[in-house]
């Protein structure tokens, strides 16, 4: 995987430039939400601090922290090496805990889609999918009431890489949905910690517990 594609993934800066290097991810090649639906879960302002997986939980990323701000309807980020132009990311809610993230840079048509939670500080986004993913849909797409499967024939996946390509609104919020049910795994989630003073200095480490999270000091 490219270097700059393993950057995106790890460090969950959410460029949306991976559908451009083959990276298994979630895209389109148009916009299929509107801009008028993004929410703001997160600060007006923040600094992004990327942290990778690890076996005690998810330790501090080496790679340079970001900062957005809220404009508009998402939050939009210029600091972003090697990005087209600023980095844009928008949170469309699915419940009251999931929303569908999507995010794309000012000289891409195309979008990158994840699925994530914000908690006490922490955003954690569901962007790769996986085998376990691939088996899913195709379980999905055999039992599934009539209007599922048709929802389903705007999913494409790539034989090769499991990367997913959607065609549609419809097939979108179909996977979303199965996201928040439970019904849909997907690879090792990237987590940032969200920083409103970036003078202070973030957690060590970050634990899963149940829905939240331990900050390790």
């Amino acid at each position: 995987m490219p270097a700059f594609v393993r950057r995106v993934l790890s460090a969950a800066t959410i460029l949306a430039l991976a559908l451009l290097l083959g990276a298994c991810t979630i895209t389109s090649d148009k916009p299929l939400l509107d801009d008028s639906e993004g929410a703001a879960p997160l600060p007006d302002a923040f600094t992004f601090f990327p942290y990778e997986d690890s076996p005690d939980g998810y330790v501090r990323s080496t790679d340079a922290p970001a900062s957005f701000a809220h404009q508009g309807n998402a939050y939009v980020a210029t600091n972003i090496p090697d990005a087209k132009g600023p980095l844009s990311v928008a949170f469309v809610p699915v419940d009251q805990s999931v929303f569908v993230v999507a995010a794309k840079t000012s000289e891409d048509p195309g979008i990158v889609y994840g699925f994530g939670r914000y908690d006490d500080g922490v955003l954690s986004i569901a962007f790769s999918p996986d085998k376990a993913t691939v088996a899913a849909i195709d379980h999905e797409r055999k039992s599934a009431m009539p209007m599922g499967k048709h929802a389903l024939r705007g999913v494409t996946i790539s034989p090769s890489t499991e990367a997913i390509t959607l065609k549609n609104r419809e097939a979108l919020d179909y996977l979303a949905k199965m996201y928040a049910d439970g019904r849909l795994p997907m690879d090792t989630l990237t987590v940032a910690y969200i920083a409103e003073d970036a003078s202070v200095a973030p957690p060590s480490r970050l634990v899963p517990a149940g829905t939240g999270w331990i900050k390790v000091p």
